[in-house]
């Protein structure tokens, strides 16, 4: 019979990285009057605009292998995966820094926004850093070190704050925003890499290419199905802010960044914090031979008691609060989130389930969802800067954003339910 997931241990290292969580994402939210204060809607927008190409070229850095370090029954094999994860960003950073290097300004002008154009060169350190981050990332939720996972996010925002407190009184001639973001990168980075440093450079454990190109093989699934997956994923949630830009402004890009990000940040720690904890409980479940669709179920309810008041009062008031809170200029980012709202909360539901395609092997249903909400995203965006009404941007981009992920909801629920495991299950456990 299967065991309630979030017990004992398990509640002990949700809270773990739950808490920190909540931390770092109250600091923000607590100094986020002051950076309203300190920064322009533009330097929002510029911010933005460098995540969001950051997140979509960040998917292809990996090649998503490093989902799969979880994996593996052997941990030879587990630190292959890594320093597979390694070698791929980094001939992708190198890569990445050839394209900037030859046709950075082409980059700059079709994104619309000239400040762009000094800060691409950080992307290549950034999509490093990125696969450092994830590597270790992965590496540490399999040996349950959630103390340390911990401690790397409360990190990071402490870094990310800090930095623009300072630069933000500095008065800085460039984007302080921006640079905060890449030095919490780099440094959040470091010390997950110098933390597990023990295990992945195991003397005993000699680099070995040839096992290497043996794990990527078994795992050839996740560069042919996760990565495009991640990659339409990312692009899509992304797109708002590349449109807005060139549609409207970068002014209106940042205000959706500001209110989006205002939500969606604590949000995804959450989300992330759950599915760090519970992926790992669910796949050792799992291949264990328990059924897993009750207590799935089970937390789709909690979290639908848990945020139902929150995101209905945010649907009511968010404007008034951003009002009260922000300066007269973010009151548009409020009224933003009175329109996103619901697909945010579809989102906050469904999230913390989004591995269990992988689970049981859907992911190319799960492509083909995720490319249908680009196209349905795309075409949403488009029809409003056709008619130059960012509000019909907004809603349809809600609306079809809202009815897909309450698809995907039902879907992993319906997967879990008709799915009675075996105690292994196929060549994906095997190495």
């Amino acid at each position: 019979m299967f065991r309630k997931t979030l017990r004992h241990e398990g509640i002990r290292n949700f809270l773990k990285l739950f808490s920190s969580s909540v931390l770092a994402q109250g600091l923000s939210l607590l100094l986020s009057p002051l950076f309203a204060r300190l920064f322009a809607p533009g330097d929002f927008g510029l911010v933005a605009l460098y995540l969001g190409i950051f997140s979509v070229l960040s998917v292809l850095a990996t090649a998503k292998y490093e989902q799969a370090i979880m994996l593996p029954r052997s941990d030879h094999a587990a630190r292959s995966l890594f320093w597979l994860v390694q070698l791929i960003s980094l001939g992708f950073a190198l890569f990445a820094l050839l394209v900037i290097a030859l046709g950075g300004g082409f980059i700059t002008t079709l994104t619309g926004n000239a400040a762009l154009r000094p800060w691409l060169w950080f992307l290549p350190l950034s999509l490093l850093m990125h696969g450092l981050f994830q590597g270790a990332t992965f590496y540490a939720n399999r040996h349950k070190r959630f103390g340390m996972m911990a401690g790397s996010t409360l990190l990071h925002y402490s870094v990310l704050n800090g930095t623009r407190v300072v630069t933000g009184f500095l008065k800085t001639a460039f984007n302080g925003l921006l640079a905060a973001q890449i030095a919490a990168q780099v440094i959040s980075a470091f010390y997950m890499i110098m933390r597990s440093a023990r295990k992945l450079f195991s003397p005993d454990d000699a680099l070995s290419l040839e096992r290497i190109g043996q794990q990527a093989r078994i795992y050839s699934g996740y560069p042919r199905y996760n990565m495009l997956l991640n990659f339409t994923n990312n692009l899509s949630g992304a797109l708002p802010i590349f449109m807005f830009t060139r549609g409207f402004s970068a002014e209106v890009a940042g205000l959706y960044a500001f209110g989006y990000t205002f939500v969606f940040r604590p949000l995804s720690l959450f989300s992330q914090s759950t599915l760090q904890v519970l992926s790992q409980k669910i796949i050792e479940d799992y291949h264990q031979g328990r059924y897993v669709y009750p207590a799935l179920k089970k937390l789709v309810l909690r979290f639908f008691w848990l945020g139902i008041i929150p995101f209905t009062l945010l649907a009511i008031f968010a404007p008034a609060v951003f009002r009260l809170v922000f300066t007269e200029e973010y009151l548009l980012a409020g009224r933003f989130l009175q329109v996103l709202s619901p697909w945010l909360f579809a989102v906050f539901l469904t999230s913390p389930l989004s591995f269990v395609p992988e689970l049981f092997f859907r992911q190319k249903k799960a492509m083909i969802i995720d490319i249908v909400l680009l196209v349905l995203r795309f075409l949403a965006l488009w029809a409003g800067i056709w008619q130059q009404n960012l509000w019909l941007s907004l809603w349809l981009f809600s609306g079809v954003s809202f009815v897909v992920v309450t698809y995907c909801l039902l879907w992993y629920l319906s997967l879990a339910r008709r799915h009675k495991p075996a105690p292994m299950h196929s060549n994906a456990t095997k190495t």
